[in-house]
Order: structure tokens, then C-alpha cells, then sequence
């Protein structure tokens, strides 16, 4: 149910070459229903890309609809009559979009994918989408359908993917847009059910010249960072006057100080101030003159992706930052009265359970106003993709789309089992948005913030209500508990596994794991085979309760004699004591240990899981693989 992509399986309702002329008065643009869990959910801040591209084509003389699932859900009769469908899909929603793609092909339509997830996985987006537009689209969009109506061919439409013969064809990559002033302002009236003087969003930039290795989004728009002209955000401001809230949906906000403090001084100027709000680095707060530009032009909150609070893990995520730079930015924001909504990554290499809970104690120590707790995920485009996914370097435990939500543990962590990371993550955000967090904030007569609290609480009780959420979170336990619930009702002090084995450092470090849990541990010898007969006879002398039976799941080139050699001796001690009940370890050479393993293997001699991590640190430690906490 949980390792394979949710996607729709019914075969594309055209294969082989793409379709050459098709006469097109009516597209219809689709967001489908974000999946991401957060406080800020509840108001609606759409993503630019399909509004803009609606905007571009009602200039040039089109009949557009744009439906944001997220604030009016699908006529499918309209969606379904129209000539031409856009579709933008990020990770989490890439299956609903692939079924509205099917269904839309089986009506007669032409499907076009776009968004970051099928950016990467073109050929994936192709098997239910005529075309997959790559990147930055408002360009390839417009020649698509130009050549559509047309009959032209399509091999010169830079960032374009389709199907001929049978195969995918991937054209060029095209430049980035270096003005962005060539785009016309989004015309949010296009949107089914919008609903004008609430929140609106304006990018005045694209692009993120930082390489946080979790974020698709250099890999989507470059690191080079492009820019709307001043002019052009004021004018856009201008028209979205008597608005309630802006969101800036830069990517980083403040990337170019300078140019910040001017359009900011353009707002005071201009009289441009609703309250307003963007994405921002610590690094903000280190310019006085910006933060009280940011105060006296009525900036309400700032989204800071803190990520961590564990040094190792911002080290890992290349983030640049450290503990003493959060704190002294929270102080600062805070003293110009910006609240602040903290931004966490959990389930790093270098996380554990403990440090999600002191995440959560920092952050109600310091007053963080809101916060999100997004589980680590290998999203396409990051690199993170390509050494957690792509490259197989990491064990990752399910590849259905749906769940790369930031919300499900989808990956195998180092340190702690997924079902832990997935608990502990929920956990976390549970006793944030707890009464007494909600009750702080009421004593500060903070009814905003009161409220916002409140509605944490309640999308974490909500999360709950899942039927899903909860089938998944039962199968993740199911997947450490297996082989306790197997072995239920025995008594287990000693174990036996390969003395080969004990040649590597894994194997060392299983030794002196259960040997902290007060388990007797007998190394076996492989019997040669002329002696077989009497080392059955010796091994039935010996006892044992069970038998660590290592399974090589990966061996580096250089070394895949000696794995086939432990694999080797593994099995003849399995034949030797064939009655004895065996328990899997898996070895992934080149990779180095990992928690869960030795979890399910503690758990066969106590429940306790806190004595289990307490005894998997200890080794570690004894064995020199890291340093005391």
C-alpha cells in the first residue's frame, strides 16, 4: 500500500506521436489541493505560476479559467470543456494531477504538466500529459500553443518535454528570464472564487543564491537571483490597495538589502502598506537600517527557515548559520515588534528523537510565535534527492507521492526509526500548539496569535482524524515491532551471529549494543566442511535463544568478495542450526550504521525503546563512531 507511487494506472489515452495541430480557444488552469500541514493553511496564499500564465493568455485573446483547488474546487464540467488543461503539480499533489492529466486526455483534451515535480521527472509527467513544460514556463507555454494552433512541430520550444514514437523527447534548456518586468502582473480576478481584499501575493524576485541541500528551489530557478523592477512592485501594490495582508513570495526576501530598503521606502513613501510578509534569513536582523524600514512599513510576521537548532544538522544542511544567530534574531525581530513564524527541518543524519524535543522547548522558551515542524524529504530538483532517492544512498522506505508532504516520514534516518521521526515530529508540534502555549499567548492579550495557536491545536487533532494518517503512522510502528511481536512470549538472553561479522565495524558495534542490554552475544564460526558433522554436534551444545542472521543489501564494488563471503557464511550457520529461530540484519556497506536495525533487534529483550537508544549511543561512543552528547 505505502511503496509505490499512488499514481493513476490506467494507460495514456494517446501514445505515440504528440498531437500536431489542435485548434484551442478555451484553457483552464488547475493547482490541485496542497497536502501541506500548517497553521497558515487555513488562508489561502496561491502560488503564482498558473495565474500568471492565465494573465498571458487572456492578453493574447484566450478564455481562461483558473481553479486553486485550494480555494474553489473543480467544475470538472468546465475543466473537462476546454481545449487545453494546465496543470501545476509540486511533489505531494503529483497524483491527483496525473489523474486529472488521464482524465482530461480521455475527454479529447490536451494535457499540459508543469511545476517543479515534473520539472525533474518530465518522463514520468508524460505518461498522463501530452507535454511536460520544464521550469520556468511563461515562454513555452506560449510557443506550445502557438504551435498547436499552428500545426507546427515543437523540436525548437526550449524547456519542452513530449512523446514521438514512443520516446521522450527533452528539448533545450532555456535561459533564465533576466527581466522579470517582462511578465505581466498576475490577474488574481481569473481565479474561480477569489475573493478580492483578502491576502494576495507578489514576487518581486525569483531565484535563491543559497544551497540549503532540502530545497529544490535553486534547482528550479538558478542561484542567480532576478528581480522585478521597483516601479513595477509599486504599481503592482497599487492595485491591490485596501488589501488586507501581502505575502512576498520571494524566495529569500531580503537577498539584496539595498534593494529591499528601497522598495521599502517606496511602500512608506506611496502610502503602500498593508500589512505584509515574506521569507527571510536570520542574517536580516544584522542591518539595523532594513529592520526599521521593515517595522515602519507595517511588516506583521517574517517566515525564518531556522531548520535546526542541533549545530551537526545545520552544518549538514549547509544552512550557514548557527544557534547563536537564531536566538539573537528572534530577539531582534521580536524587539521591532515582527512576528515571527520558525520554519524546522527534523530527521536529519544528526537529528534524534531528543533533539526534536528540545526544538520544541526552544522555540516556547523563546517565544516563537507559530512554527512548522516539516519532516526531511527527498524532493526532486534538491539535493537531497539525489543522495536520500535518486542515488539509493539512503534507504528510502516509500516512494508514493502523496506522502512527500513534509508530513510523513518517508526516508530511513540515521539516528532514530521512521516511526519515531513520524511521532516525534507530530509530537512536537502537539505540544507547541498545546493549551498551555495557547494560554501564553492569551496572557500577552495576543488574541492573533491566541487564535493562531488554537488552530494549530486543532489541525494537529485534525491530522489524527485521518483515516490515512493513521493507516500510515500504524504501518511505519508495524515495520519496527514485526520481528518482537514475532518472537512474543519468549525468553531471550543469548544470540549467536557470524564471527566474520565482527570484522567490520557494524557488526562490532551490534556486539557491544546488546551487550549494554545485558544480552550475551556468541560469536559462531563457520563449520568447514569436512568437520561439518561435528560442528553441528558442538553447536547443539552451545546455547542459543536466536540467530543474527546478517543480509547484505549493498556492497561496494571493491568489496563485494567479502559480502558474498558473509552471505556465504551466514547461510551454512542457518542450515547448521535450521530450528533455531533467526532474526534479519541488514548491511548496507559503504553506508555506516543505522538505528532502526539494531531497534528491532533490542526490542526482541525490551520494550523499552529509551534503554534501547540509550545502549545504541553507548556503543557508538565505546566504539569511537561519534562523540558523547
Amino acid at each position: 500500500m505505502y511503496g509505490t507511487h499512488s499514481l493513476h494506472t490506467n494507460p495514456p489515452a494517446r501514445t505515440g506521436d504528440p498531437i500536431m495541430k489542435r485548434t484551442l480557444r478555451k484553457l483552464v488552469f488547475v493547482e490541485p489541493k496542497s497536502t501541506h500541514l500548517h497553521v497558515y493553511s487555513r488562508v489561502t496564499i496561491p502560488r503564482q505560476g498558473s495565474v500568471l500564465l492565465a494573465t498571458i493568455m487572456r492578453n493574447k485573446g484566450y478564455d481562461v479559467r483558473v481553479y486553486i483547488e485550494d480555494i474553489h474546487e473543480l467544475d470538472m464540467k468546465d475543466v473537462l470543456s476546454a481545449d487545453l488543461v494546465g496543470i501545476s503539480a509540486i511533489t505531494s499533489t503529483a497524483p491527483q494531477s496525473y489523474r486529472l492529466g488521464d482524465k482530461v486526455r480521455e475527454a479529447g483534451g490536451v494535457a499540459v504538466l508543469g511545476g517543479t515535480h515534473t520539472s525533474f521527472l518530465p518522463e514520468e509527467g508524460l505518461q498522463h500529459a501530452d507535454f511536460v513544460v520544464r521550469g520556468e514556463g511563461e515562454f513555452a507555454f506560449q510557443e506550445l500553443v502557438d504551435a498547436l494552433q499552428a500545426g507546427e512541430g515543437f523540436e525548437t520550444i526550449q524547456n519542452l518535454s513530449y512523446l514521438e514514437g514512443g520516446r521522450a523527447v527533452h528539448n533545450a534548456e532555456r535561459a533564465k528570464i533576466p527581466n522579470l518586468d517582462v511578465n505581466p502582473i498576475p490577474d488574481y480576478t481569473l481565479i474561480t472564487g477569489w475573493k478580492p481584499g483578502g491576502v494576495i501575493s507578489v514576487a518581486t524576485s525569483r531565484g535563491c543564491p543559497f544551497s540549503c541541500t532540502f530545497c529544490s528551489v535553486p534547482g528550479m530557478y538558478g542561484h542567480a537571483f532576478r528581480t522585478h523592477s521597483i516601479g513595477r512592485v509599486l504599481e503592482e501594490l497599487a492595485l491591490h490597495k485596501g488589501n488586507l495582508y501581502t505575502f512576498f513570495a520571494d524566495d529569500i526576501f531580503t537577498a539584496n538589502k539595498k534593494r529591499v530598503k528601497e522598495l521599502l521606502r517606496g511602500m512608506i513613501d506611496k502610502g503602500l502598506t498593508p500589512q505584509w510578509g515574506a521569507q527571510v534569513r536570520t542574517e536580516t536582523v544584522d542591518d539595523p537600517d532594513l529592520l526599521a524600514l521593515m517595522r515602519d512599513s507595517n511588516c506583521f510576521n517574517v517566515y525564518v527557515g531556522f531548520e535546526s537548532i542541533n549545530p551537526r544538522t545545520l552544518k549538514l544542511f549547509q544552512k550557514k548559520q548557527d544557534l547563536a544567530k537564531i536566538e539573537r534574531s528572534i530577539d531582534l525581530f521580536h524587539k521591532h515588534k515582527i512576528s515571527i513564524h520558525g520554519m524546522f527541518v527534523v530527521g536529519s543524519d544528526e537529528d534524534d528523537v531528543e533533539t526534536i524535543h528540545e526544538t520544541t522547548k526552544f522555540a516556547l522558551k523563546h517565544d516563537i510565535d507559530s512554527i512548522q515542524f516539516m519532516i526531511l524529504t527527498p524532493i526532486p530538483g534538491s539535493p537531497d534527492w539525489d543522495t536520500l532517492y535518486a542515488k539509493g544512498e539512503k534507504y528510502v522506505i516509500n516512494r508514493n507521492w502523496s506522502f512527500y508532504d513534509g508530513h510523513h516520514a518517508v526516508h530511513q534516518p540515521r539516528r532514530m526509526s521512521p516511526y519515531e521521526l513520524q511521532m516525534a515530529a507530530i509530537k512536537a508540534m502537539g505540544n507547541f500548539y498545546s493549551w498551555k502555549g495557547i494560554a501564553r499567548k492569551l496572557m500577552k492579550r495576543d488574541i492573533y496569535y491566541t487564535t493562531i495557536r488554537y488552530w494549530g491545536k486543532k489541525m494537529i487533532r485534525d491530522w489524527w482524524k485521518d483515516d490515512e494518517n493513521r493507516q500510515y503512522v500504524a504501518w511505519l510502528k508495524n515495520q519496527l515491532y514485526t520481528e518482537a511481536a514475532e518472537f512474543k512470549g519468549r525468553a531471550l538472553k543469548t544470540v549467536g551471529l557470524p564471527e566474520m561479522l565482527l570484522q567490520e565495524s557494524v557488526g562490532r558495534l551490534l556486539q557491544r549494543f546488546l551487550g549494554e542490554l545485558g544480552v550475551t552475544v556468541v560469536p559462531l564460526a563457520e563449520a568447514a566442511v569436512e568437520g561439518a558433522a561435528s560442528a553441528a554436534s558442538a553447536a547443539k551444545q552451545t546455547a542459543l535463544d536466536c540467530l543474527i542472521n546478517p543480509i547484505v543489501k549493498r556492497a561496494e564494488q571493491e568489496r563485494e568478495e567479502f559480502y558474498a563471503r558473509l552471505s556465504a557464511v551466514s547461510a551454512t550457520l542457518a542450515s547448521q542450526w535450521e530450528k533455531l529461530p533467526k532474526v534479519a540484519f541488514p548491511v548496507i556497506d559503504g553506508q555506516g550504521p543505522i538505528f532502526e536495525p539494531f531497534a528491532k533487534i533490542g526490542l526482541l529483550f525490551t520494550k523499552n525503546l529509551d534503554r534501547i537508544r540509550d545502549a545504541y549511543k553507548a556503543a557508538g561512543v565505546a566504539e569511537g563512531l561519534w562523540e558523547a552528547a
